[in-house]
């Protein structure tokens, strides 16, 4: 289901685009969420990623609509926007367009070509994204409480992921993948895939075999990895990678690095949060005394 987020400051949009959009929400086409401001949208989008088209007033209060296209451009680029403006508003057309939006509506509002518009846009969406952030987001629903993902819509050439070893271990990983002649949506699945038998067959298999077994896969499938190890009675976590990847221990006192060759005590409420400098990508872990 499309989530699709408008942004008006007027207090029965939201009502009202819920009743002419009953079609598409019942048949599972649109999933309608709402702010106020831009500011607030923009708090709605840091808390839900995967919202895929803003539809946005241009006056507002705390933050117009074009303010918003901005912070978009810098938090979420994959997010398609379309402008409901004034007719014949020359001036604001031509800023949205400086700011990459995809289409315009004018009002009052014709909902059934806002339908069509969204319709278009999301045909756009989806013709144009990788296959690997709605993977993402699958992966994601099956996160257990207190394991968080920053996936910026932008293309990412990696996934995370979280295993369930038994009840005193988890398992945290992410997969990058390396260039190569493999389409990258198949290469990081593959690798991805790989990742998890293995550990699956044995949780503390060595870095090295795996790029082995990768190699069997194919000559040019290559990929930086990170695995780490979190035990529930204990509260230690520790990890070993072969790429580009910044581990942190978040406490009371503050963001401390931490090293694969140091094993992290956890009290309750620490954080372990694992980032991706090249995607802007991250995966934070809550320590929780359940």
């Amino acid at each position: 289901m499309a989530k699709i987020l408008l942004v008006d400051d007027e207090p029965d949009i939201e009502f009202l685009a819920k009743q002419k959009f009953r079609k598409q929400i019942a048949s599972g086409a649109f999933e309608i969420f709402y702010a106020q401001n831009g500011q607030k949208a923009l708090d709605l989008i840091k808390e839900m990623p995967d919202i895929i088209v803003v539809v946005s007033d241009v006056n507002m209060p705390e933050m117009d609509g074009l303010t918003l296209l901005d912070k978009l451009k810098e938090i979420s680029p994959m997010t398609k926007t379309i402008v409901v403006s004034a007719y014949g508003d020359m001036k604001t057309l031509r800023s949205a367009m400086n700011r990459g939006v995809f289409d315009f509506v004018t009002k009052p509002v014709d909902y059934n070509e806002l339908a069509q518009t969204i319709e278009r846009t999301l045909a756009l969406y989806y013709a144009s994204s990788s296959l690997l952030y709605p993977y993402q987001l699958l992966l994601c629903s099956r996160f257990p409480k207190g394991v968080d993902l920053t996936y910026p819509h932008a293309e990412n050439a990696l996934l995370w992921d979280v295993l369930p070893v038994n009840s005193q271990q988890l398992i945290l990983m992410g997969v990058s993948i390396l260039h190569s002649p493999i389409p990258m949506d198949i290469s990081v699945s593959v690798a991805h895939g790989a990742l998890k038998i293995a550990l699956k067959e044995n949780p503390e298999f060595s870095l090295e075999d795996f790029e082995k077994k990768l190699s069997l896969i194919h000559s040019d499938l290559k990929a930086h990895v990170w695995v780490g190890y979190y035990h529930e009675e204990s509260h230690a976590f520790s990890y070993k990678t072969s790429g580009d990847f910044n581990f942190h221990h978040m406490t009371k006192m503050g963001k401390f690095p931490l090293l694969s060759s140091e094993v992290a005590l956890l009290d309750l409420g620490d954080e372990i949060r694992i980032e991706s400098p090249a995607s802007s990508s991250s995966l934070t872990f809550t320590c929780s005394y359940d």
